[in-house]
């Protein structure tokens, strides 16, 4: 290879190497530094561009220095690769800078490559001379210098490179006219790295460049390189740009607006436009934030203020409250950055919350890892007449009773020792009047919250539950006494009249022994029935799911039924204490047969809320429905009038609804609904009295 070099070319040569390696070592620099952003369009194309420049201005040095023509024209070749690179680059970073990626498709990308794919192939094939017309060389100042001609190839080919870097340059104005001081930064400096070669350029292809026309667009990428080190040193040109604006900032739900030291509003997104200007952008920038949002006019100027203000704001519509956090930019302290969050839905749930604590009828408590009270609810002052905050910074345990202290300390210890943990226990309080008032309380380990940082306690006011639970107990008591006395003071003289009357049978022959012996077998059933429900009363033991026909068939066959039949149409279990169940189908059985009489059809099935049971009998007159279910209620003269209440209590005892009603066949019909309502009294039907 034959070198050629004057003094007056070398400096010119030397500023072509400088520029390439200047190119190339910030495509490198960016490629290591931005690794894992290669894959950001921006980061690719930015890239792209240094190669492209370092490609043309090397080759292009090297097409100077060389002598011969062929060695020229394949140095022209890699220029010619580095001019294409190089406005493709610029294209599509202007477009994904711009916020256009979508116009970046493969497709896109593709088209835009055919052009310099078909300009580079007649270049170099010379085919039809479509792209060069000639190619001589000339002699200047001791150079062997390229002298071309163009074929229409070859102006349609630069015409397309020139059009690619205007709507590059389209894009950045376009950016720069919308984008704030930032943003105008990034895209000035990029717009003046493309325009400096550009103007090169055509003052080269216009033929109006010294020392035989020498091509100084590589040199132009001198300070298209010296430029767009300062934007990334400087202006983070690859680490913000108006697309991540756009996806990000103009899509949050918080305002933001950016404020120079004149307290003027330089730049603002969506959120902050829909509440003050009807989405006019240029309603608000430009003008002092006094007069756009005067709530934070003090905000801004005190700046001993706390970091988080709350300011009320009124709109067209309503009133919206806004926490106002004010910053500088970290990048350039004369500007101001305030975000604007809309709590007003924040607000509304906080006071309806409070309202619901302040209205309830539960106590709610939080106390700290040394039982002292540091929250105590409103609702304290209806329910046990403190004024709340008297028991701020008090210690829970002197308002609770004595005798408890020891057991709930234990307790609560034991239960919430583990965070999250809860914990439920019963205990006596002392309301403001010095009563004693039982209380049941929930309490929730929640010392690791940040939001809490203490115990919950959730106390309802038990006193009247418990006070029903004490007469209960006393009421059964005295049912256990009476039951005592049943056994015992009737059972012994049954016991002696027994006794006579089979010595009596033994002696006389008398008509009315029978009768004798049917009355003591009608007292021993009352005593029976009166000690089952003094006893067991509506105490109801553990419920599972039973198989309804096999609890059905036992209890039809624990009854003297006679030539009584059943059907059974149950087609799903029953959640009940068993035995109790069996008691109750038992006595249901009996009141049909004795009603009934021995060839009386019982029907038992379920229902979508439980079961029934009913038969062909005669039933019961409407005026008695309302009174089958009580004590002592029968029209037979053999009966107890204990059968049907003990069914009544079985079923309150398992919280079923009972309602008497008319079976199918006219006879009497009782259906147990088991959706926890209440006993509820006989309705409408006929049914049979106890007997």
């Amino acid at each position: 290879m034959t070198w050629q070099y004057t003094p007056e070319i070398l400096p010119y040569v030397g500023l072509l190497f400088l520029s390439m390696l200047l190119a190339g070592g910030l495509a490198v620099y960016t490629a290591v530094a931005w690794t894992g952003g290669t894959d950001e369009p921006t980061v690719r194309a930015f890239v792209g561009l240094n190669v492209g420049c370092a490609l043309w201005s090397g080759a292009y040095a090297m097409q100077l220095l060389s002598a011969g023509v062929p060695t020229k024209l394949s140095w022209l070749a890699v220029s010619f690769v580095g001019a294409v690179l190089v406005s493709l680059s610029c294209f599509s970073f202007a477009v994904a800078y711009s916020g256009n990626e979508g116009l970046l498709s493969r497709r896109t990308l593709l088209l835009l490559a055919v052009e310099p794919v078909v300009a580079f192939v007649l270049f170099t094939t010379q085919y039809g001379n479509l792209y060069t017309q000639r190619v001589d060389t000339v002699v200047v100042s001791d150079l062997v210098m390229i002298d071309r001609t163009f074929g229409v190839m070859g102006y349609v080919h630069i015409l397309y490179l020139y059009g690619l870097l205007a709507l590059s340059a389209g894009f950045l104005l376009r950016t720069i006219y919308r984008s704030n001081r930032v943003y105008r930064a990034q895209a000035g400096a990029v717009l003046l790295g493309i325009f400096v070669p550009l103007a090169a350029n055509v003052v080269w292809f216009l033929r109006l460049g010294p020392v035989g026309n020498l091509d100084f667009t590589p040199v132009a990428f001198v300070v298209s390189g010296l430029v767009y080190a300062v934007a990334i040193s400087r202006h983070q040109l690859l680490d913000i740009a108006p697309i991540a604006r756009t996806a990000v900032v103009e899509n949050m739900r918080d305002g933001f607006l950016v404020i120079d030291e004149t307290d003027r509003v330089r730049d603002v997104n969506a959120a902050v436009r829909r509440h003050v200007s009807d989405g006019d952008l240029e309603s608000i920038v430009g003008r002092d934030i006094g007069a756009v949002f005067p709530e934070v006019t003090s905000i801004i100027r005190d700046d001993s203020r706390p970091a988080h203000t709350e300011i009320a704001v009124d709109t067209d519509d309503q009133r919206r409250l806004f926490d106002v956090q004010v910053q500088r930019l970290s990048n350039d302290h004369r500007f101001r950055l305030l975000l604007l969050r809309d709590v007003t839905d924040q607000h509304a749930v906080e006071q309806r919350y409070q309202a619901l604590i302040e209205n309830a009828s539960d106590l709610i408590t939080v106390i700290d890892d040394e039982n002292v009270i540091r929250y105590q609810s409103p609702s304290i002052a209806n329910v046990l007449g403190y004024d709340p905050s008297a028991l701020e910074g008090r210690s829970y345990g002197e308002f609770v009773h004595p005798e408890d202290r020891s057991r709930i300390g234990e307790a609560f210890h034991d239960d919430l020792e583990e965070p999250a943990a809860t914990g439920r226990e019963e205990y006596r309080i002392r309301d403001a009047d010095g009563e004693w008032r039982d209380v049941e309380t929930v309490g929730r380990n929640l010392l690791d919250d940040p939001f809490v940082e203490g115990i919950v306690l959730n106390t309802r006011d038990v006193t009247r539950r418990k006070k029903r639970e004490r007469e209960i107990r006393r009421k059964n008591d005295q049912l256990g006494e009476f039951a005592g006395v049943v056994s015992h003071d009737l059972r012994n003289p049954l016991t002696i009249a027994q006794g006579y009357l089979e010595a009596a049978r033994e002696d006389v022959d008398c008509e009315y022994h029978d009768d004798i012996e049917l009355a003591h077998d009608r007292i021993e059933t009352i005593i029976e029935d009166v000690l089952l429900l003094a006893r067991e009363g509506q105490a109801i033991g553990e419920t599972d799911r039973v198989d309804f026909e096999r609890v059905v068939d036992r209890a039809w066959t624990h009854v003297d039924t006679g030539s009584a039949s059943l059907t059974v149409a149950g087609d799903r279990p029953i959640v009940a204490d068993e035995d109790r169940l069996l008691q109750l189908l038992e006595n249901l059985f009996r009141n049909s047969v004795e009603h009934g009489g021995g060839t009386v059809h019982v029907r038992v099935g379920t229902i979508a809320d439980g079961f029934f049971v009913e038969d062909d009998g005669p039933g019961i007159p409407p005026d008695e429905r309302q009174d089958v279910l009580e004590y002592g209620h029968t029209t037979a003269d053999s009966g107890t009038g204990f059968g049907l209440a003990i069914v009544s209590r079985i079923a309150e005892g398992h919280g079923w609804g009972v309602r008497v009603t008319e079976g199918t066949d006219g006879g009497a019909r009782f259906e147990f609904s088991m959706d926890d309502s209440p006993v509820t009294p006989p309705l409408d039907g006929n049914a049979p009295a106890d007997g």
